[in-house]
């Protein structure tokens, strides 16, 4: 089994990594999330327990970036602003867990 690195940033200390990712169930967004580590695995995020079989079925995908903020300025941009952007190229499931990504 390939070994997966885990990245961390400190988001006391700059330039940082802000890490973006997102659970995808049937190519839309399911969960998301943006914070110092990034998900590698859907056995990783919150997900309804009736949803775990989909697991097994090969529905769930996870997907992730970062974004390098040097400042405080781009850290909030990176919350605000390039992650939201990033989010857009999928649509948001009717099942999806908490929040849209984008405020709705």
């Amino acid at each position: 089994m390939e070994e997966i690195k885990r990245e961390f940033a400190d988001f006391n200390v700059y330039p940082h990594k802000v890490f973006v990712s997102v659970l995808l169930l049937d190519g839309k967004i399911y969960n998301w999330k943006i914070k110092n580590t990034h998900w590698t695995t859907p056995m990783e995020v919150k997900m309804r327990y009736s949803d775990f079989p989909l697991i097994d079925e090969g529905r769930f995908t996870v997907e992730w970036t970062s974004f390098m903020a040097n400042n405080s300025k781009e850290h909030e941009l990176a919350f605000s602003t390039w992650s939201r952007e990033w989010y857009r190229q999928w649509e948001v499931s009717e099942k999806k867990v908490g929040a849209s990504p984008f405020g709705y």
